[in-house]
């Protein structure tokens, strides 16, 4: 029982890391972190950001090259991760934004086989 965390280069991105590490340890298990690349020469580069924000610990990237639908690659991913809950990043919204969330994340929740918990940036 892992917990899996989308990781994009953003600031809700790293709040969703941080989320999920807390979550992770709180259930004291490992943590995934799922990343789909546009290049494979990128894997590289986002362990070393993941390192930069978490440092050494019990957690390790789960990528890989997306065919052009990140969230279908993303999905791909949490089901090879055998994770039993994932960690999402969203935007803070104006009124109106808070009621619908975004295109790629409303799918990402409908299409997951595992509860989402979505945070966002203070």
């Amino acid at each position: 029982m892992s917990v899996a965390v989308v990781h994009a280069d953003s600031e809700e991105g790293r709040v969703a890391l941080r989320a999920a590490a807390r979550e992770a340890a709180d259930l004291r298990t490992s943590l995934i972190v799922l990343h789909p690349l546009d290049d494979p020469a990128d894997a590289g580069v986002v362990t070393a950001a993941v390192r930069d924000i978490l440092g050494e610990g019990d957690w390790e990237v789960l990528a890989d090259v997306h065919d052009g639908d990140p969230v279908g690659s993303l999905v791909a991913l949490l089901e090879r991760s055998g994770a039993s809950r994932l960690v999402a990043g969203s935007r803070g919204r104006t009124a109106t934004g808070k009621f619908l969330l975004e295109r790629g994340l409303q799918r990402l929740i409908v299409e997951s086989p595992v509860p989402v918990l979505v945070v966002k940036e203070s």
